[in-house]
């Protein structure tokens, strides 16, 4: 059997070049390595076509002079109708092609992706044991009923198999399959991100924000068998040791992107990990996601500085809202204003070599002008390096959007625009096109208080790379303020969102 996965070309995130924009596909690697390890007859390749600068031309072409026997795919919201074409495609060429579908997008709109008729399977949640039980039933032509975690179309009703447990343990999982993509092209010419490679420790959260499906995803049924809750798990020290020293060794990889969804949610490991990478001596960069409350309690137990000394140069903090009833609509504990203000000033202070960025969620319910305001001026109240100002986005699978659905205000159902910069939905006072106009104001608005700030932060750099970071990012945001006024000029009475990402010059190629 011959199985190809693909990421689609698509358009490029607007705070990104395409040099640290594209990391590697590491859910694909991770199937990839299981399928590997436990059929090594099955002949498995992967196309990046957004690391290799393939078009649609391109990968059009190469799928016709070798044609796979099943083609994987996996998608965000942002990026599902991409896959969805080349699943069109692949259908209307070579209808008996097997195409599966997974991720985060797939596995919650899963009904109306299949309804579409060019997707065979979908898997739902983890997918390394549940694609290698799909693959081996349609070989060995089994029951498909028997596999549990898929969604199919069996005589026009879609059926949906039993629920399957995320594993448990997470040492068992075979390293995934680097060489299967073009190591040396992530990353290559970046300043910044050198040396790009995307790894975990981790799969799951310890909080089920209503924002988010990651938890979801990777989180496990309640014992009721309706619900799911989070379910948190991490390899452990020794495996993670094993991978870093592996990429650094057979791949010259440097700048380790984690993309965990709280790399510091367990002290244990962290405390391991870090001390075994300075005791052997591995030096590496590595940027994460962080819990600021999780930061207050690694200082205080001496992690943090320990993982700044392993090589922790950047961090993303998920502030979301700096007030009480703000978090309590977003569901998510333990990282009130005060905690996530001091998280940023131990950083500040003690570790003001690492990028700090925080971001706020916007376009909440209640929403007002001077919430905005507020949330605007919130940047300089804690001295984050940068902030991230996120629409409250209602992608399936997340409380957010049963909610919005519920209530009819989504009104934007383009899924280019679901891209974390253009709000989509309406707010008791507020469409969805009056809320851009106002992220643009929140963003961009000149005063002397943000003029004096940011000359503040400028002056006060001192490391160089902080220094090219906040240059970047500031470059990239007068680029989108800079395309959206010249759309409002064009076209002044229009109700489209725009869509701030980067249609590259390869894309149709």
């Amino acid at each position: 059997m011959r199985i190809l996965f693909v990421r689609t070309p698509r358009y490029v995130w607007p705070f990104n070049s395409e040099t640290s924009a594209f990391w590697q596909p590491l859910g694909f690697m991770s199937l990839a390595g299981q399928l590997e390890a436990a059929r090594p007859h099955f002949s498995i390749k992967i196309i990046d076509c957004a690391a290799s600068k393939i078009g649609w031309k391109t990968l059009f072409s190469t799928l016709n002079s070798d044609w796979p026997d099943v083609i994987c795919l996996g998608e965000e919201t942002v990026s599902s109708h991409e896959a969805m074409r080349l699943a069109g495609y692949v259908k209307k060429q070579r209808p008996a092609t097997i195409v599966i579908a997974g991720g985060v997008f797939f596995s919650y709109a899963a009904e109306q992706s299949i309804r579409a008729d060019c997707i065979d399977y979908i898997v739902h949640g983890e997918g390394e044991i549940t694609l290698l039980e799909l693959l081996a039933a349609i070989v060995d032509q089994r029951d498909i009923k028997s596999v549990r975690g898929i969604s199919y179309r069996h005589n026009g009703q879609l059926i949906r198999t039993a629920d399957r447990p995320p594993i448990p343990d997470m040492d068992t999982l075979p390293m995934p399959a680097w060489s299967k993509v073009p190591m040396h092209l992530y990353g290559l010419g970046a300043k910044n991100h050198p040396g790009l490679v995307s790894i975990e420790h981790s799969r799951g959260c310890t909080d089920n924000c209503s924002f988010c499906t990651l938890w979801k995803h990777m989180g496990k049924l309640s014992r009721d068998g309706k619900t799911i809750k989070p379910y948190y798990r991490t390899k452990s020290a020794e495996r993670s040791l094993d991978e870093v020293a592996r990429l650094v060794r057979d791949f010259d990889r440097s700048t380790f992107g984690w993309v965990d969804p709280t790399w510091n949610a367990d002290p244990k490991w962290t405390d391991e990990f870090c001390d075994a990478l300075l005791k052997r001596n591995i030096k590496i960069r590595q940027t994460a996601w962080l819990r600021a409350d999780c930061v207050v309690r690694d200082e205080e137990l001496g992690i943090l500085e320990k993982a700044v000394r392993a090589g922790l140069f950047q961090v993303m903090i998920g502030v979301e809202r700096p007030d009480e009833p703000g978090l309590k609509e977003l569901n998510k504990h333990s990282n009130g204003p005060d905690i996530t203000a001091k998280a940023f000033e131990i950083f500040r202070k003690k570790y003001p070599g690492v990028f700090t960025i925080g971001s706020v969620i916007f376009g909440l319910w209640d929403e007002t002008k001077k919430s905005l305001g507020e949330l605007s001026r919130y940047q300089y109240k804690v001295g984050m390096d940068y902030c991230f100002f996120i629409p409250l986005t209602p992608n399936p699978g997340t409380k957010v959007y049963e909610d919005a659905r519920k209530r009819g205000i989504i009104e934007v159902t383009d899924r280019r625009a679901y891209n974390f910069h253009t709000p989509v939905m309406r707010t008791r006072r507020f469409s969805a096109r009056h809320l851009e106009t106002l992220y643009f104001k929140l963003l961009y608005k000149v005063s002397f208080d943000r003029i004096v700030y940011l000359l503040r932060e400028f002056l006060a750099l001192r490391d160089r790379r902080r220094k090219r970071v906040f240059k970047s990012l500031c470059k990239y945001g007068l680029q989108i303020t800079t395309r959206y006024i010249a759309g409002r000029l064009r076209h002044p009475f229009s109700n489209k969102p725009t869509i701030y990402s980067r249609k590259p010059k390869w894309y149709d190629s």
